[in-house]
């Protein structure tokens, strides 16, 4: 086959179709000894690369996810610390300041606090506990989940706490943890071992 490869190639009168389907008996060995059309060929080689290009980035996300390691344990600390600010007592000014750098420049003092007041349109919750966490693979992050409630409801969050280069955590963003559940991430939540409540 490469010999007949080389002849076609340095032919003047090789068609384009002609070099795709050289070059696909050689990449497939299905293609060998079988008369395959143009778009068929093309179709066949555009599907193998697409099927190459997950896998290289599936071992990629993988490697990645392997190499980041975090201590969910003070992130569940850090994340009960600003939802005791944030939504038990209502200190806006001071749960912003436990906001990551990323966190303060996609969201101003003023739009943070109409963001949690309008999270809570029923009510605040009077205690907070940290249920599950969650890894961001390849991500120096890591998502946790709290459960909120009062005498007459209960709340969800999903707080996204950024590691820093000293092992802290600080949070970069906060939501209701409904879009945590409309896709499936590559990693699975996990329950804490210890409680971590507010006060």
């Amino acid at each position: 086959m490469l010999d007949t490869r080389t002849r076609h190639t340095n032919s003047l009168e090789c068609s384009s179709s002609s070099r795709r389907a050289i070059f696909a008996r050689e990449l497939c060995p299905k293609a060998r000894g079988q008369k395959l059309s143009p778009l068929k060929i093309t179709a066949s080689l555009h599907a193998r690369a697409g099927l190459c290009g997950l896998i290289i980035s599936l071992l990629v996300v993988e490697a990645c996810a392997r190499s980041v390691k975090h201590d969910e344990a003070a992130a569940a600390r850090r994340a009960i610390e600003f939802a005791q600010a944030a939504f038990v007592g209502q200190k806006f000014d001071e749960a912003y300041d436990l906001l990551s750098v990323g966190g303060k420049r996609h969201l101003s003092q003023e739009k943070f606090k109409q963001t949690i007041i309008r999270m809570h349109s029923r009510g605040f919750p009077t205690k907070v506990t940290a249920k599950e966490f969650q890894p961001m693979p390849g991500e120096n992050a890591i998502w946790i989940y709290l459960v909120g409630q009062n005498s007459e409801d209960q709340f969800g969050y999903r707080l996204t706490m950024e590691s820093d280069d000293h092992g802290d955590y600080k949070v970069l963003t906060f939501d209701s943890g409904v879009v945590g559940r409309m896709f499936s991430p590559l990693s699975e939540k996990q329950p804490f071992k210890t409680t971590f409540s507010t006060r």
